[in-house]
């Protein structure tokens, strides 16, 4: 499946963060991300993608444990070529939905490299429904940022990276308990 677009919203009535991606050919695939699955996914996520961002940077170092976190920072705030954070989600009628319209409600999820150095998550639910979404190391950057953005409006005290400031590529949109934030690719 070739991403297109990646939206990771908020909803305050169910309490869960709802993912959606729209491939290049107009499939629709969503899960709906509850705090327990945030809470077991994130860690492992993260430091999969800083050690991917860190080893860009530097690629023929090995950086000290000092600088470390600082070189985390730069690489999650480096520019990421080709996304859009302020393109609206694009669902119309003619998208079609693979796994049915109802969002797929993970209790498992699975973390693993890649072909092309890309990081694949999967997300499996117990009736046998799964979305396996491969990331290059931009996508899984900006879906980095995109978890600590509705992370933040969720407020379920979960740990996330320092707040990033939105730059003008990247603004913050606010609406009555829901934040929307959306990635074009």
């Amino acid at each position: 499946m070739g991403i297109h677009q990646i939206q990771l919203r908020f909803d305050a009535t169910a309490d869960r963060l709802l993912l959606q991606l729209r491939s290049s050919e107009a499939e629709i695939y969503a899960a709906w991300l509850t705090r327990r699955m945030v809470a077991l996914v994130l860690p492992p996520f993260r430091q999969a993608v800083l050690q991917r961002e860190v080893r860009m940077i530097t690629p023929h170092a090995l950086p000290v444990p000092e600088a470390r976190q600082m070189l985390e920072q730069a690489a999650l705030q480096r520019a990421l070529p080709g996304t859009q954070f302020n393109q609206p989600f694009a669902a119309d009628e003619s998208s079609r939905h693979p796994l049915g319209t109802e969002p797929l409600l993970p209790d498992a999820a699975d973390l693993k490299p890649g072909p092309g150095g890309e990081l694949h998550l999967v997300l499996r639910e117990t009736r046998g429904r799964h979305l396996d979404i491969g990331l290059t190391p931009e996508l899984a950057a900006a879906l980095l940022r995109l978890l600590d953005s509705a992370l933040a409006a969720a407020d379920w005290q979960l740990p996330t990276g320092d707040a990033l400031a939105p730059t003008a590529a990247e603004p913050a949109a606010q609406s009555a308990g829901a934040r929307s934030e959306q990635l074009l690719s």
